[in-house]
């Protein structure tokens, strides 16, 4: 496990369970449409993407902007998360992205998250590396496999943005975890 991922993992977590920083209710955009019966699509104006969510899962937009890696920290909550929940919780999509600042190329930006976000929840998780491609983007994919939680953690940069979308679903819920990488798969970026 990569440390860029077991920093996200912590403080992805945490911000699941804690969640103290103020919401905001999701603003639809006019473009908002259901794409079937039991999901509905949520758009983020602020990190130019959409997504389909399932009937049922919520969606918390927190306030802020992520524009520095200084407000990166493990175990702290990262101004400007979009979180995807469950409704019960154990289940989570949390995403953020921000401007990647002048004169750092892409893969500077990634290989700074990576070196920022520290070395994982537990010693006890297996961890292994991969790379993918979401909404036709690169992708640096690290997951951890816990005892009780498996975390995916997805980072890429698009448009002159870095972004990280990381999954968290209890370890042995296949059907939850088929959901949420749905989810992953509907990402698509749209313009500003």
């Amino acid at each position: 496990m990569n440390a860029m991922a077991r920093a996200l993992l912590m403080a992805l977590v945490l911000t699941m369970t804690a969640c103290t920083s103020e919401k905001r209710d999701p603003t639809p955009s006019p473009d908002d449409l259901s794409s079937s019966p039991s999901s509905s699509q949520f758009a983020s104006d602020r990190h130019s993407y959409r997504l389909e969510v399932p009937a049922e899962w919520d969606v918390t937009e927190y306030d802020g902007i992520w524009t520095d890696f200084a407000q990166l920290s493990p175990g702290a909550e990262v101004p400007g998360e979009d979180v995807i929940s469950a409704p019960d919780r154990s289940a989570f999509l949390v995403s953020n992205s921000m401007a990647i600042p002048d004169g750092v190329s892409p893969d500077d930006w990634l290989d700074e998250l990576e070196r920022r976000v520290g070395s994982g929840p537990s010693p006890d998780c297996k961890e292994s590396s991969a790379t993918d491609v979401v909404a036709g983007e690169p992708t640096r994919v690290v997951e951890h496999r816990c005892e009780d939680m498996v975390i995916v953690g997805r980072s890429l940069t698009h448009g002159g943005r870095g972004y990280y979308f990381t999954i968290g679903v209890p370890t042995g819920d296949p059907t939850t975890a088929a959901t949420l990488e749905g989810i992953v798969s509907s990402i698509e970026f749209v313009a500003p």
